[in-house]
């Protein structure tokens, strides 16, 4: 059994840096993998969005678990990955859980093939075929249909706690600003965000905007890091410094750093604040950044 008080004992950003941000890898490509199971219920039954979002997942606190959108009428349900113990869930409305099926040892046939059952279960109709979505995915085995593995439990508790302290930071920050997006984690880049319009054409298209968010790796990265990304893109030239922790990326892509190795490197009990220190700074410093 999880247990549901541990994030309350325990400072997320310690948990989340008592693993190496580099041992994390193996790891966090199989929940990336895991969690394509809510982005193709998404995209098969939600009600589709333009901007992609009927695919994308939030982070459920008091679950501890990735949550995809709501589906299937006046009673909906949803489609969840629990990361601590790497287990797919139906849940209802409420929360509770229709059915799980711990994904270690299984392929993500299987899981499909659980899925659809569950789904014909609570839908009352013959086993639906399900999509699954078309954009590409880094590789690993479990892609081609390797079994996931156990034995990745400290890494997967550290994931969770990762999840939990940025999704409680960046919420944060969106509860307290009018021109920012609700915090979802996309699938295709696993990243979770928040996004900052701070200008609209006439038409109400965003010209300038601010994404705010964690990555797990990629965008050049081995590791996970926060970032502050201005759009468009500043010119190199008319980056303001960043007062405090963090540091400019702009090969690629610009914007305001931190690194996870960076992130274990402070202090332990002061790892919280300075990552909320941090993303106020970086946000300063991307928003000049554009004006």
């Amino acid at each position: 059994m999880i247990d549901r008080t541990a994030h309350m004992t325990h400072d997320n950003w310690t948990t989340a840096t008592s693993v190496a941000p580099r041992d994390l890898a193996e790891a966090t490509l199989q929940l990336h993998w895991a969690t394509q199971f809510i982005a193709s219920a998404g995209q098969t039954f939600a009600e589709p969005r333009d901007d992609d979002s009927h695919r994308a997942m939030i982070w459920d606190g008091d679950l501890r678990a990735f949550v995809g959108d709501p589906f299937a009428g006046v009673y909906p349900f949803r489609v969840a990955v629990r990361p601590e113990d790497l287990t797919l869930m139906l849940i209802d409305q409420t929360g509770s859980e229709l059915g799980t099926l711990p994904l270690a040892g299984a392929t993500r046939a299987q899981g499909y093939e659980w899925l659809s059952l569950g789904m014909a279960t609570y839908l009352g109709s013959p086993p639906p075929a399900i999509e699954q979505p078309e954009y590409d995915m880094p590789e690993h085995a479990v892609g081609a249909d390797a079994r996931f593995s156990g034995g990745l439990e400290t890494e997967l508790r550290a994931l969770t706690a990762l999840y939990d302290g940025a999704a409680t930071l960046l919420s944060e920050l969106a509860e307290s600003r009018a021109d920012a997006s609700s915090v979802l984690c996309w699938p295709h880049h696993f990243d979770i965000a928040t996004l900052l319009t701070l200008e609209r054409d006439e038409e109400g298209n965003a010209t300038k905007t601010v994404g705010v968010g964690l990555a797990p790796m990629g965008g050049g990265y081995d590791e996970w890091y926060l970032y502050v990304s201005p759009w468009p893109w500043p010119a190199s030239d008319r980056l303001p410094e960043v007062t405090g922790a963090g540091s400019w990326h702009t090969e690629g892509w610009t914007g305001v750093i931190l690194t996870g190795e960076e992130a274990a490197a402070l202090s332990g009990g002061a790892r919280t604040d300075t990552v909320r220190t941090f993303l106020a700074g970086a946000i300063e410093a991307a928003t000049s950044a554009l004006t």
